[in-house]
């Protein structure tokens, strides 16, 4: 019997995902032209991804967008069909030597 995750979806926040399954790792990006909210973000990551399948590159192409278009809308409004942009997704094999962003958030001012 085989047990544990078949299939892990990492989001990285503004630095893409991450999928890694029995058929290798890929990571990938969609960069949010105007983003406003990452509420929801995750959940239309995630059902992007189910949607094509759950399962490959072309599933983390669907999963990023969607996740991509999700961060563009005012609030937790969820993104249409009408949002996705596919041809602002890239998907590769990952590169271990490539930093992830370093932005940090600025400090809370302190209490005077």
């Amino acid at each position: 019997m085989r047990r544990g995750a078949r299939t892990v979806l990492a989001s990285l926040g503004a630095d893409g995902a991450v999928l890694v399954e029995e058929s290798g790792v890929w990571y990938g990006e969609a960069p949010a032209a105007v983003p406003r909210s990452s509420v929801g973000a995750g959940d239309a990551m995630l059902a992007g991804f189910l949607a094509a399948g759950g399962t490959g590159p072309d599933a983390l192409t669907q999963a990023l967008a969607w996740g991509a278009a999700a961060v563009q809308q005012p609030g937790s409004r969820m993104p249409g069909p009408a949002h996705i942009d596919l041809s602002a997704v890239t998907v590769c094999r990952p590169d271990p030597d490539r930093p992830l962003s370093t932005a940090v958030p600025a400090a809370l001012p302190q209490p005077g």
